[in-house]
């Protein structure tokens, strides 16, 4: 989560070749398919104009993660930390490790995902789904078995910005979407024990993928050069289409020009912290701890 995810579906989902999730079908995911004519205007106006965490525009059809569907099908959705506050440990453990690769666990979570995304297919027929799940990288051996011959995307960022970013996040949430009582110190803590744990089953499991189904994307990269980092995932992956969606990408990007990220600040005991438990993490992915 905080990686750059969202930006990077976003100029992706220009390639009028790949199929996505929306908002309205995340958010309805049992009536999306029977809505009468009309709804999703409505729907739009029922929205805020922008994320609450970070200003990103929000509107119906905008990709969305379909990690939220899950949060009306059953308990198994990350997204149940902005609820309960209190029980974020478990949630994590349960929905997105899978306890440690619990089968009743893995058994219940396959077809309450499977059933939303064939729906999904049902409004997109034969176009391949761009989906994007931060809580899909601890899945990588499931999801293989689940889709072969997927491909997948990594992006990582600098880890003291995704602390401060993920802080930032659950608190905006539970604030918003909270039924239990949270404070920054709690989602601190949680925040320094699961993003390890999620990144060293991320690098336990990415052996299964062969170097033709996955890359590996900086988000500085892509802030810097965006069409060229774009490109090299095209490439790498063996994608089609690149040249011909290039003027959408290009004109995404422009809409984007004066969009201004937040600025989050760590304190010394946050970064020291940071610094020290996620050493491992900042030297596999090419950070410095400073």
């Amino acid at each position: 989560w905080r990686s750059g995810t969202t930006h990077l579906q976003n100029l992706m989902s220009r390639d009028p070749q790949f199929a996505r999730v929306t908002l309205l079908q995340a958010a309805m995911p049992h009536e999306f398919l029977i809505l009468p004519k009309g709804f999703k205007d409505r729907f739009a106006r029922m929205l805020p104009p922008t994320r609450l965490m970070d200003d990103v525009p929000v509107a119906a059809d905008v990709p969305w993660e379909e990690e939220l569907a899950l949060t009306s099908v059953g308990r198994l959705s990350f997204y149940q930390v902005s609820f309960f506050p209190r029980a974020m440990s478990r949630v994590f453990n349960d929905a997105v490790m899978f306890d440690g690769g619990d089968p009743k666990l893995i058994e219940q979570w396959k077809p309450q995902y499977l059933h939303f995304l064939k729906k999904v297919q049902l409004q997109q027929p034969a176009m391949p789904l761009l989906l994007k799940n931060p809580a899909n990288t601890a899945r990588i051996r499931l999801l293989d078995e689940m889709f072969p011959g997927s491909r997948f995307v990594h992006i990582h960022r600098d880890p003291y910005k995704v602390f401060s970013s993920s802080v930032h996040l659950y608190l905006k949430a539970q604030e918003a979407w909270g039924l239990q009582a949270t404070d920054r110190g709690r989602v601190a803590r949680h925040i320094l024990d699961s993003y390890p744990r999620l990144m060293n089953a991320f690098f336990d499991q990415r052996h299964v993928l062969g170097d033709d189904r996955l890359v590996d994307v900086a988000f500085r990269d892509l802030q810097q050069d965006p069409m060229g980092t774009l490109a090299s995932i095209y490439r790498h992956l063996g994608l089609s289409g690149f040249d011909q969606s290039a003027p959408r990408f290009l004109a995404y990007l422009e809409s984007q020009r004066n969009y201004k990220k937040n600025r989050l600040e760590l304190d010394d005991g946050e970064r020291r912290h940071v610094g020290e438990r996620w050493a491992r993490i900042f030297g596999r992915l090419g950070y410095q701890v400073s």
